[in-house]
């Protein structure tokens, strides 16, 4: 099972890889983005086209980790709460059983 998982992988980036050369390839005309205040030098637009996706995707990336974080900052409160409810529950258990005992 692992080595189908392998080389499914394998098929996508590979897939993925070809897709991206065929794609620079056939996008090499130069263009300049004007910031209103300067201008970038002249690049493939095939470059800003891949920049501008690596970008969104380090950018969604970020805000999905603060998503996660708070998440599972969430998840330890509540295992902290659960431990010390578990903890009660087990004293009042040994406490009810002693007082049945004594009488």
């Amino acid at each position: 099972m692992r080595w189908l998982k392998s080389g499914i992988l394998f098929v996508v980036v590979l897939t993925l890889l070809i897709t991206g050369v065929l794609f620079s390839s056939r996008n090499t005309t130069p263009y300049a983005i004007d910031l209103l205040i300067f201008r970038l030098p002249e690049i493939s637009i095939s470059l800003l086209i891949l920049g501008s996706l690596v970008i969104g995707l380090i950018t969604g990336w970020l805000l999905s980790l603060t998503t996660f974080v708070r998440l599972k900052a969430s998840q330890l409160r509540s295992e902290k709460a659960l431990k010390t409810a578990q903890k009660e529950l087990d004293t009042l258990r040994i406490s009810g059983l002693k007082d049945s005992q004594n009488e």
